[in-house]
């Protein structure tokens, strides 16, 4: 029986494009952990979901920085960095599969 690695890392879909177009192949915009390389998030899209990544390109950003003035304290935080997937598949990959219409009766 063949070992499934499975991460303990996230990644949550924010958009896809390109579905159903006759020259492009479809795309998906991915939020991911900033630890994650690109080998990672191939093999966690081959492996799990069995879809065929031809492409792979990462962007970094870093998390919003607020200050917060009080009369007698000023207080800094900020938001978690993250980092953004752009996932490229092999032209006729089924990359997001609807649910089927439910007819209420």
């Amino acid at each position: 029986m063949p070992k499934v690695f499975f991460p303990n890392q996230y990644m949550s879909l924010l958009s896809i494009k390109y579905i159903g177009h006759k020259i492009r192949p479809p795309q998906a915009t991915f939020r991911v952990e900033p630890s994650m390389n690109k080998f990672e998030i191939k093999e966690y899209l081959t492996k799990i979901y069995g879809l065929k990544v031809q492409k792979i390109m990462t962007q970094n950003f870093l998390g919003r920085r607020k200050r917060l003035m009080g009369k007698r304290l000023v207080v800094g935080y900020a938001r978690p960095d993250f980092k953004k997937a752009i996932v490229t598949f092999e032209r006729g990959s089924n990359v997001y599969d609807p649910p089927p219409d439910e007819d209420i009766a």
